[in-house]
């Protein structure tokens, strides 16, 4: 036996005539974009080609392999300042058993003799059985007496807060 019921009114009830209509509000006067442009001679310059990157590039795959252990740190030391240096001797303590290499380098130049940058860099560590994870690498370098010096470098790791 099928038993039948009827449903309860779900439809919103009709509106009256009492009642105001619904009403699109005026339009806001209309806004000019102005486009930004560097006409300056200072002026950022990103991912410029040339030697100044091939340096950088080579200057942060020097510091990888010192990272990695496979090259001493102290033939660095006159490509990096001395809180930099520090540091870098405790990560290269602390990172024992890992492999890094440098995936991309961007580069900014932010002034004339300073550029900063960011690198990816994929890190192999031989005690995790998942193999590779990613990382990040933030820093800035400045052109003393004709050679390049780091003065600010940062790794960043994913999850963490410098």
């Amino acid at each position: 036996m099928v038993l039948l019921s009827t449903l309860p009114e779900y439809e919103p009830p009709v509106l009256g005539e009492h009642e105001p209509p619904w009403s699109t509000p005026a339009p806001r006067p209309e806004r000019r974009v102005v486009e930004l442009s560097w006409t300056r001679a200072d002026a950022p310059v990103r991912d410029e080609p040339g030697a100044a990157r091939n340096a950088l590039w080579r200057l942060m795959t020097l510091l990888l392999e010192a990272l990695d252990g496979r090259r001493p740190l102290a033939q660095l030391r006159g490509a990096m300042d001395a809180p930099v240096y520090e540091a870098m001797l405790t990560r290269v303590r602390v990172s024992g058993g890992s492999r890094h290499r440098l995936l991309s380098l961007h580069t900014c130049r932010v002034g004339p003799g300073a550029v900063e940058l960011c690198a990816s860099v994929r890190v192999w560590a031989t005690c995790r059985p998942d193999g590779w994870r990613g990382m990040s690498v933030a820093g800035r370098v400045e052109l003393v007496g004709g050679t390049w010096r780091c003065t600010a470098l940062r790794p960043l790791l994913p999850g963490t807060v410098p």
